[in-house]
């Protein structure tokens, strides 16, 4: 199971169920048997727990609601050559030409945890199920240029390393932040984290302003976590 990213930011999240059988197949190729078919295969969706709706499968629109059931695995490869082909995504293993999907659209107007119960087909006519936890984060991304870009940060009181797991693009070389109390800059440099009294600045705090540095000559981004 794969929770795809939604890049642009958008409300929407996309649980997708990928399967190839034992023997490595989607759909066989010629002259092969599959003695564990799973192409066509029925897929259960069950929003369990959290805000979402499902508004679309791979099989077809469908009437909102919190559960999409027996949603048919279709062949990547007969999908791709199709006239009218269905979104698909990559493979989970590299060089897999074929491989089986089924995927439904959730829609998650507000952020948060979301569960998702996925169901197949066992042995004996039972079902194997997967709990995926879906949910969508609330962030915002934040430009970076180069050199300087002031910037809010918007989650909570984070040390400036764990924060700048979040910068992409970029390396950052510097963060300075005012303290009104002490009427002071205060200065994080990534490249002296390790060197006793280099960093004065400990935590960045909620709503509160910095001055980024990167190194140039391009841009970055930083993905900053909501504060709730």
């Amino acid at each position: 199971m794969v929770i795809e990213p939604q890049l642009d930011g958008s409300q929407f999240v996309t649980v997708v169920f990928h399967a190839l059988d034992r023997d490595g197949f989607c759909q066989p190729p010629p002259g092969a048997v599959s003695l564990h078919p799973v192409l066509n295969m029925p897929v259960d969706f069950i929003i369990e727990a959290g805000d979402g709706i499902i508004i679309e499968t791979s099989s077809g629109g469908i009437a909102p609601g919190r559960q999409a059931t027996g949603v048919r695995t279709f062949s990547t490869a007969a999908n791709a050559a199709a006239g009218s082909p269905v979104r698909s995504f990559p493979p989970l293993r590299d060089g897999v030409t074929d491989e089986c999907q089924a995927w439904v659209r959730i829609s998650q107007s507000i952020p948060g945890p979301l569960r998702v119960l996925v169901l197949a087909p066992g042995d004996g006519g039972g079902q194997v199920g997967w709990v995926v936890e879906a949910g969508r984060d609330a962030s915002t991304t934040v430009p970076l240029q180069f050199r300087w870009t002031l910037v809010t940060w918007t989650g909570p009181a984070t040390t400036p390393a764990q924060a700048l797991e979040g910068v992409s693009g970029a390396q950052v070389t510097a963060i300075y932040g005012w303290e009104a109390a002490s009427q002071a800059w205060l200065a994080y440099f990534p490249a002296g984290a390790n060197v006793p009294g280099a960093n004065t600045l400990t935590s960045l705090e909620p709503g509160k302003a910095y001055w980024v540095a990167i190194a140039g000559p391009g841009g970055g981004s930083w993905r900053m976590p909501s504060a709730r």
